[in-house]
């Protein structure tokens, strides 16, 4: 739950920085950052969700 939460506000991120005024290498390095903080949620979500079982899911609600 918290990996979509997280995903979210990086999203958010990213459509921010445009607008701060970051330029040239700091402006790279802040998407690459960001960019790779987002996959490893996202991979690590998918995985976490495949491996949930019809048993598992009921014990979550």
């Amino acid at each position: 739950m918290w990996q979509q939460w997280t995903n979210a506000v990086l999203g958010l991120w990213v459509i921010a920085v445009p607008f701060i005024g970051l330029t040239g290498t700091a402006l790279t390095w802040t998407l690459a950052i960001t960019g790779i903080a987002i996959a490893i949620l996202a991979f690590w979500g998918a995985q976490e969700h495949s491996e949930e079982t019809p048993m598992r899911r009921l014990q979550h609600q």
